[in-house]
């Protein structure tokens, strides 16, 4: 019996079981959104959470279980089938690039290669005597800040839980707001700087690209200070 018991795998606390039915439901939300059958398994999940509102976790456990088996089924059902072989389509290829957050760290590379390029390129190029490299540095630190998110999410979790929808886009646009803002705020003399103009003209990019990392951070203080006023 001892052996047994210590090879059963069903968990024995409640937050062992919230986790587990956290992260089915956002395999359930990726695998709607890709247009993937989740009827059998979304009936499953249903009985998993009424058990676990009981406190019954053996049961909870065991249905959440069977639930991960049947969302596997549907996604095997949705592959091309092609001479008895399986092969992914574009709804189980979508399903993954959205449980995974493939979509954003595409989107955050090529936006870092972007920024990369308008940096050499264009770093002499200035507007009302601020120099557009402030805007991309910003927009570089909002593009890392992308990254981070997606590798922290998959670290804790093995799926994305933020950057899922679409509303990352229009972080390195409000990041390059920033960056430029924040060159102006640093030039001001609000900030006293020691040590050579190039010792400061790199202290300065860092500062712009700290900025554009905080972007989400800065968004979330503004709105709030909006909504106080």
């Amino acid at each position: 019996m001892d052996t047994d018991s210590k090879a059963c795998s069903i968990p024995q606390s409640c937050s062992e079981v919230e986790v587990d039915l956290k992260r089915l439901d956002r395999m359930l939300q990726a695998a709607h959104r890709s247009s993937i059958d989740i009827k059998d398994s979304y009936d499953f999940y249903v009985l998993a959470l009424k058990e676990f509102n009981k406190e019954n976790l053996s049961e909870s456990f065991l249905y959440c279980d069977r639930a991960r088996y049947e969302l596997t089924s549907a996604i095997n059902d949705s592959k091309i089938k092609i001479k008895g072989s399986r092969f992914h389509s574009l709804r189980t290829l979508s399903y993954f690039f959205k449980l995974y957050g493939l979509y954003a760290v595409i989107f955050a590379s090529l936006a870092i290669i972007l920024f990369s390029f308008l940096i050499t390129r264009f770093s002499e190029v200035s507007v009302l005597g601020v120099p557009l490299w402030s805007s991309f540095f910003a927009g570089l630190g909002s593009s890392a800040q992308i990254l981070t998110g997606i590798a922290d999410d998959l670290r804790r979790y093995g799926m994305a839980s933020r950057y899922k929808r679409l509303w990352y886009m229009a972080l390195p646009l409000l990041a390059m707001v920033f960056g430029y803002m924040a060159y102006l705020f640093v030039s001001s003399g609000f900030i006293a700087m020691d040590g050579s103009s190039q010792s400061r003209e790199f202290s300065i990019m860092f500062i712009c690209f700290l900025t554009g990392f905080l972007t989400k951070w800065l968004i979330g203080r503004l709105s709030r200070m909006s909504r106080d006023i």
